[in-house]
């Protein structure tokens, strides 16, 4: 019972952190949405809004001059009922007409009721009345007016000669609206709220696989290992050189590939950068293909992904790598004959490969490349692109190649298309012993992953796992801060 609720806490706690990178990361909303409310504000209270000014005179209700003696309870709620009686004269149309034809106003009676204010003190007989108007002047002059009436008809109507004036009105300096201060913070707080409620509403509405929970809430597989953006994975748009401006971007952009210092392109970091923290992640992948094969022999691997970028053939090459380090004899088979990467990630030859064995029958032994500079790392390239895939990859002679492949290799590592916008991958991964499905973080689209995984398990693939790439330490949440935390361990030690 402790230990769930101790779970229970843990998976608070990263939600709260998910949320907490969430606003990290679009902070720029919060901001952009803040100014924004900011300065329609400062516009409308400013320049568009008309100041408003309020003028006001105070009066006091006496005893009547035939009542002698001091100020009873009984004259004091007599005070405050006439004062109710007042404040209804006042907001009458008699008063009100009557004020338009002294100062004549050219205003409608309404107009001018609506504008009037009658402020009472509790448990006393004064009362003041207040008048609103962009004219400072004409406020005065109403107010002062309504005064003078109020007392004619107090006499008139009510027959009591007991109101005076305690202070005439006089003309406002400052306006009472707008109060621009107070528009402004109201305006500044509306905004951060609009920004925070955008940014939940924009993580809600991105169906997108962002981290660990996800990949094991959607498709309902093991997360085999999680890969940090790294210098030259071509989908950071990171690079390492001092001279990186938009010239360079351009010139990489039109050029080949740029490769590390190993000599292969920069996606292989496994060799060009092999401490680097996502050249551990690979070395931790690696460990948990590796207990996948604990209930059955797994010799052949398939790596596919459900769409374009998002890093199968780079997650290809450092397996591959990795699993040669450790003294398995590793054979990298280039399989996607539409876009082919394997031969370009490892400098190697293309003229030919995997459709001259099928379709040509040239001897597998003859168009295996042994990698030098990575000892037991061989590559079958693709070879000439055939004019249908589908028929080399499902023909016997692929099923006969990967047989007689096995025998001579560990571990056998095929680079597939992505199996959610063709079949290819599908096929071999019916051959092959286990398929590792690549995902990328705030890339893949959740119903074409689960599409992929349906189009596996029709086959009845054999899936290991999924990959998580493109884990971005701004933008991942909590499973990058976990990972992070046990990087920072590993090299500490």
């Amino acid at each position: 019972m402790q230990e769930t609720n101790t779970e229970n806490m843990e998976e608070q706690e990263i939600d709260l952190k998910e949320l907490l990178y969430m606003l990290r990361v679009r902070w720029w909303i919060v901001a952009l949405v803040f100014f924004m409310a900011v300065t329609a504000s400062a516009y409308v209270s400013f320049l568009v809004l008309e100041p408003v000014y309020e003028s006001r005179t105070s009066l006091f209700v006496g005893k009547e001059e035939t009542n002698i003696g001091p100020v009873s309870l009984t004259d004091l709620n007599l005070g405050q009922s006439l004062v109710s009686d007042y404040r209804e004269i006042l907001r009458s149309r008699l008063v009100a007409r009557e004020v338009i034809e002294k100062l004549d106003l050219d205003m409608s009676i309404r107009n001018i009721q609506s504008r009037i204010n009658v402020n009472t003190v509790s448990d006393a007989r004064m009362f003041s009345i207040g008048f609103e108007s962009s004219d400072p002047q004409l406020a005065t002059d109403i107010a002062n007016a309504l005064a003078v009436s109020l007392i004619d008809k107090a006499a008139e109507i009510i027959e009591i000669d007991s109101v005076q004036v305690i202070d005439h009105a006089e003309v406002p300096i400052n306006p009472i609206k707008p109060n621009k201060t107070l528009n402004l913070a109201i305006a500044g707080v509306l905004g951060i709220m609009l920004g925070v409620f955008l940014v939940f509403l924009l993580e809600f509405l991105d169906h997108t696989i962002k981290s660990e929970k996800d990949v094991e809430k959607h498709l309902a597989i093991p997360l085999l290992g999680g890969i940090p953006l790294f210098v030259g994975d071509r989908r950071s748009g990171k690079d390492e050189s001092k001279h990186a401006g938009e010239r360079s971007r351009r010139n990489r952009r039109q050029s080949a590939p740029s490769k590390g210092a190993a000599g292969f392109t920069r996606t292989v970091v496994t060799m060009n950068d092999p401490k680097s923290p996502a050249s551990e992640a690979y070395r931790a992948l690696r460990t948990s293909i590796g207990y996948t094969s604990i209930d059955h022999e797994v010799k052949t691997v398939v790596i596919t992904s459900p769409g374009t970028m998002e890093g199968k053939s780079t997650v290809s090459a450092n397996l591959a790598v990795t699993m040669s380090q450790i003294g398995k004899k590793v054979l990298l088979l280039d399989a996607d004959l539409r876009k082919p990467k394997v031969h370009i990630n490892f400098d190697a030859r293309n003229d030919v490969g995997l459709t001259d064995i099928i379709a040509n029958a040239m001897p597998a032994e003859g168009v295996i490349q042994p990698i030098e500079k990575v000892p037991n790392l061989s590559i079958i390239a693709s070879g000439p692109i055939p004019p249908s895939s589908s028929v080399i990859l499902e023909s016997r002679k692929m099923e006969e190649l990967l047989k007689k492949l096995r025998d001579q290799f560990d571990l056998i590592i095929i680079d597939t298309p992505p199996v959610g916008h063709i079949t290819d991958a599908a096929i071999v991964g019916r051959k092959a012993d286990g398929v590792v499905l690549v995902t990328a973080s705030g890339t893949t689209n959740i119903d074409m992953a689960r599409h992929a995984m349906q189009s596996l398990e029709q086959v009845k693939a054999n899936v290991l796992g999924a990959v998580l790439t493109n884990i971005d330490k701004t933008s991942s949440g909590a499973y990058y801060y976990r990972y992070y935390q046990y990087d920072q361990y590993y090299y500490a030690e």
